[in-house]
């Protein structure tokens, strides 16, 4: 009789037909990712068959998103339209209002310098028409189905892009009468034994007699390499490499950096909180913390604790390392970077992970603009290997003006994979940089890994399969030998 955790037998009576994960997580309420170790556990016991098949999907756009909720402007169109002896629709002469003038052609209306006139039955043949599509592109933004020649329609009008993943399909290959339901534990706590919860839970049972299975041969991990290459490159442009703790106070990682002390980035849900009972870190001067204070209470309108900026966090950004160069340096002239892991409470998915990697810079002196930055980052982007970059306005706490950085992944499209901006005064001048701008920069390795390597799952850059490895290695050594070969490399 196999033992088998409460989660365990509702996903294999979930999978008594072969399903979907997605649809047996739904039916859960939980999330496919959460159910992954579950699954896994049950196919190496043998009782849960699983199968991995390339589907494609079609996802909406921005435009696609914003049609869905606020509906498409040709049934805007139809529904302002005035009937007398004939409908008449008028149409603004914009770029919307053309496209509008187009898309109602389609239905047989046709424009007459800028407005259309029709029949009531033609008027109201076309807003039936235009009406099941945008209960299609609703239907679409929920998550349902939608028939193939809607989906190529809506394509063709760049509302939605089309692209694959990796579906996970599961069927149970047990009999569930033959199983056991409990909760398994691999050791008991000093909670079970004082409650007594000890007596309703099962041992999971440890085989020491097996083999340890041979180590598979050494696979250099093509992203040590990857991260080591982009060391090179910015060495290569001319910065020198910083480095700093993970184990940082909030004072480097938030308060230098002019972030409210009640800014939400602060709460549990976006950092990891340290209590730590080793030696602490040296804290920073009190004479700049005092400054920072200032600065703080002269620009947010609050009381600022020195408490508080003492506390200790896993470093969410590598930020947090150089501005530590900043207040080390000062005024002058010089550039340079950190790589480095932080460390985030994300939902982990195809693009987010808890511990991920980044590359952040600066670069000081006087007369720079925010041109220059944008040169800057263009020019480390194509040191870099990435072909299409382009920058959108954003808001960051500490930069200002500010962009995000997006590249052009050949399967997902555009990735945000960073953030840039001058540094504010209120962050350069308690650390005494008031002469010289400061360029900064923070980017996620991680994604820009993903887009260069034509990688589609963060997940896979800490792959510990040998094949995986194996494959992702062979296409950093190519990567290297295409850039080197297009004159792109930077270092010797």
């Amino acid at each position: 009789m196999a033992l088998v955790s409460p989660l365990e037998y509702e996903i294999l009576k979930s999978a008594s037909r072969r399903r979907s994960l997605r649809e047996v997580a739904a039916g859960l309420g939980t999330k496919p990712e959460d159910l992954m170790r579950y699954v896994e556990s049950l196919r190496a016991r043998g009782l849960l068959q699983v199968e991995r098949r390339e589907v494609e999907v079609y996802e909406l756009t921005e435009e696609g998103a914003k049609y869905a909720r606020e509906g498409l402007p040709e049934l805007a169109a139809l529904r302002s339209a005035k009937c007398g002896d004939v409908c008449v629709v008028e149409v603004p002469d914009t770029p919307e209002g053309r496209i509008v003038l187009a898309n109602l052609a389609r239905y047989g209306l046709r424009p007459r310098g800028g407005r259309i006139e029709a029949s009531r039955e033609d008027l109201e043949r076309a807003l039936k028409a235009v009406e099941e599509r945008q209960r299609l592109l609703e239907a679409l933004a929920a998550g349902g189905e939608v028939p193939r020649e809607a989906l190529q329609e809506f394509q063709r009008r760049r509302l939605v892009r089309r692209s694959s993943r990796v579906e996970i399909y599961v069927e149970t290959s047990a009999d569930l009468s033959s199983l056991r339901v409990a909760q398994m534990k691999t050791a008991l706590t000093s909670d079970d034994l004082r409650t007594g919860a000890w007596r309703e839970a099962v041992l999971k049972p440890i085989d020491a007699t097996i083999e340890v299975p041979p180590a598979p041969a050494p696979v250099p991990h093509f992203f040590q390499e990857f991260l080591e290459y982009v060391r090179e490159v910015m060495v290569g442009l001319g910065f020198e490499e910083v480095r700093g703790p993970i184990l940082e106070y909030e004072f480097w990682n938030f308060d230098a950096l002019f972030q409210a002390q009640d800014h939400p980035a602060r709460e549990v849900h976006d950092t990891f909180f340290v209590e730590w009972t080793g030696e602490p870190p040296e804290p920073p001067p009190p004479e700049l913390m005092e400054r920072v204070g200032r600065e703080h209470e002269a620009g947010w309108g609050y009381r600022w604790s020195r408490e508080k900026a003492l506390g200790l966090v896993l470093r969410s950004q590598t930020t947090a390392t150089t501005i530590r160069a900043l207040a080390e340096r000062g005024e002058g002239t010089y550039k340079v970077f950190a790589v480095g892991r932080v460390f985030r409470p994300e939902h982990i998915d195809a693009k987010h992970n808890v511990e991920f990697h980044q590359l952040d810079g600066i670069v000081v002196g006087p007369g720079l603009s925010f041109k220059h930055l944008l040169g800057q980052l263009e020019q480390i982007a194509r040191a870099l290997g990435m072909e299409e970059v382009k920058f959108k306005p954003a808001y960051f706490p500490f930069t200002s003006p500010s962009v995000e950085v997006y590249a052009r992944h050949q399967r997902l499209g555009w990735i945000e994979f960073g953030g840039a901006g001058i540094f504010r005064p209120e962050v350069t001048r308690p650390l005494g940089v008031e002469r010289s701008r400061v360029l900064a920069w923070g980017w996620g390795l991680d994604r820009v890994a993903m887009i260069l390597l034509d990688i589609d799952d963060i997940r896979d850059l800490f792959a510990v399969d040998p094949d995986k490895l194996a494959e992702y290695h062979r296409r950093w050594r190519a990567f290297k030998r295409t850039v080197g070969s297009s004159g792109r490399r930077y270092t010797l």
